[in-house]
């Protein structure tokens, strides 16, 4: 395996446990912010997929290399 997918797997579980540790020993202010912050993330996550995604009707087309040129993935019709 390769270092960045064990730092990968691992960072979920790294920056639960320093959340963990930081509202331990700080203000509840600092919890509320950074849930705050994990929900807004969320939100924008979910709404940028939303946003990209492709309709239901259509097949997607991997990107491809056309004459030495990248051509973009994209929805064409089925």
């Amino acid at each position: 395996m390769r270092w960045a997918e064990i730092l990968l797997f691992f960072t979920p579980f790294l920056l639960f446990a320093a959340w963990r540790v930081s509202v331990a020993y700080a203000r509840p202010s600092l919890a509320w912010g950074a849930l705050g912050a994990a929900l807004v993330l969320v939100g924008v996550t979910a709404l940028f997929g939303l946003e990209r995604r492709v309709p239901g009707a259509d097949a997607y087309v991997p990107a491809r290399i056309v004459d030495g040129k990248i051509v973009p993935g994209q929805g064409v019709p089925k």
